[in-house]
């Protein structure tokens, strides 16, 4: 077979004046073509062809001429058809380059793809066939940049919709596959796509016969499958621990169906620590808003409440979350007595910060719960002070025998070393009013102190007269100079 020559930078340039003078020269565009799908081509060639091939569908595609077969037959027809599966042709042999070693290809056939999919958008339909092409390649680049700068042109409609498609396809390919990163570009990308202007008219744009009504529709159930496809993709568990930190407030309010993430969200809270935590928002939203049934759900908190869990960064949240899941007045009062046992019972082994919280918990749980106060108020003399029935162990809220117990871990931590514990525990033993406290989540180590020194009235006694000499002589056994 004998091998085409390949033109050079300055035939590149005539053979684009040729095209672009008449149409009766596009079967060159061939030939421009064969320079990119080469792979002995240079780099300087083939974005030399890429260029020239941008010049040339910056004419075409402001015309839709190309893409009109309504009316046409013959010779006319069959002229627009060829047009078309070249420019498809076209696209796909330059968006394969956008994962090129070479940077300056990338660089090239990114920028031409996008100009070639912005005309479409402007003067004829976005391609949402093309529109995935190019979203697979720019994301199996794995470069950032790209990815950030495609989601800065994902504005409108037919945007939004081609590339929730796009993503979703995307995703589907690679869910199976085990490289975690490219989970990362895609949940950038995905991320980027806001639809919280229209997310709460979907359905009822459904019943609108408008083309733009009818696409909100699709748009917002593209987010629904998207989502649901892309939380099936390989990730890291950094990247696991982002998405279910944002997930209740990024995805839950602009879905559809929320329902759909139940297995992802139950299958994380079933992993327990950090992942179960995490999940735990998105999880209680979809009891409480959507009518999940999960009846485990307070049986694994309770679970999830050990000594460890009090000594990791993610306390205030966790804590700021179990205020809020037990202030339902329908929980029983075992329940809420098994975790304010559990609460107290943990808090002799945790640091003072973490105490003060747990503590400010307990007394919301009192004003909110009144028949837990017993354990509080039941005095020395009580079978449950002097033989605790308690079991710390069992990981029940209905067999541990809470309820039977007392709070005496009060009474040992009324006797801290750090002031501001003691003053806390012991406002549970007196009368209080309804109003509920703030937990503190804030309060550190820095602030206690910062509190604790505002307390001295003086300054602390020191030596009255300061020592003119050092005999050194006198510590020769403990000091060496």
């Amino acid at each position: 077979m004998v091998k085409v020559k390949q033109p050079t930078i300055e035939e590149l340039s005539d053979l684009t004046g040729k095209i672009l003078e008449h149409v009766s020269h596009t079967n060159e565009i061939t030939r421009i073509l064969d320079v990119i799908t080469e792979n002995s081509s240079s780099d300087i060639l083939v974005v030399a062809a890429i260029a020239s091939l941008r010049k040339i569908y910056d004419k075409f595609l402001t015309n839709s001429w190309m893409f009109e077969v309504s009316g046409e037959s013959g010779e006319v027809l069959e002229y627009r058809v060829w047009m078309r599966e070249t420019y498809d042709d076209v696209f796909s042999s330059v968006s394969t380059k956008i994962t090129s070693s070479s940077g300056q290809i990338q660089e090239s056939a990114y920028s031409t793809i996008l100009a070639f999919l912005q005309a479409e958008t402007v003067f004829i339909k976005l391609s949402r066939d093309r529109t995935s092409i190019f979203i697979e390649h720019v994301l199996t680049s794995k470069s950032s940049d790209f990815v950030q700068r495609l989601s800065q042109e994902i504005s409108d409609l037919d945007w939004k919709y081609a590339a929730l498609r796009g993503i979703e396809r995307f995703s589907k390919k690679h869910a199976s596959e085990k490289d975690a990163n490219l989970a990362p570009l895609v949940y950038q990308l995905l991320g980027s796509i806001d639809i919280s202007e229209f997310s709460s008219q979907g359905h009822e744009e459904k019943k609108r016969k408008t083309d733009a009504s009818k696409t909100i529709f699709h748009i917002c159930k593209a987010f629904n499958s998207t989502w649901i496809q892309f939380l099936k993709m390989p990730k890291s568990r950094e990247l696991y621990h982002e998405i279910l930190t944002n997930l209740h407030e990024q995805v839950i309010p602009h879905m559809q169906n929320p329902k759909l993430l139940i297995d992802f969200l139950v299958d994380s809270y079933d992993l327990g620590g950090t992942s179960a935590l995490l999940a735990l928002n998105s999880l209680f939203i979809l009891i409480t808003q959507y009518n999940l049934d999960y009846p485990s759900f307070y049986p694994k908190l309770y679970r999830m409440l050990t000594p460890d869990l009090l000594h990791t960064p993610y306390v205030p949240r966790f804590m700021a979350m179990l205020d809020m899941f037990l202030k339902s007045p329908l929980l029983p009062a075992y329940l809420v007595a098994a975790f304010a046992k559990r609460l107290a019972h943990h808090a002799l082994q945790a640091p003072p910060p973490v105490i003060i919280i747990v503590l400010r918990l307990i007394t919301n749980l009192m004003k909110l719960h009144p028949s837990v106060k017993r354990l509080v108020h039941r005095g020395p003399d009580h079978p449950a002070v002097r033989a605790d029935p308690f079991q710390p162990d069992t990981d029940d809220p209905a067999e541990c025998a809470a309820l039977d117990s007392s709070l005496w871990e009060l009474e040992v931590l009324a006797e801290h070393c750090c002031p501001a514990v003691p003053t806390v525990a012991k406002t549970l033993r007196k009368p209080t009013d309804e109003i509920l406290v703030d937990l503190g989540l804030t309060r550190g180590h820095d602030v206690i102190f910062k509190e604790y020194m505002k307390m001295w009235k003086k300054d602390p006694p020191l030596e009255f007269n300061e020592p003119l000499t050092f005999d050194q002589s006198e510590y020769a056994d403990v000091f060496t100079f």
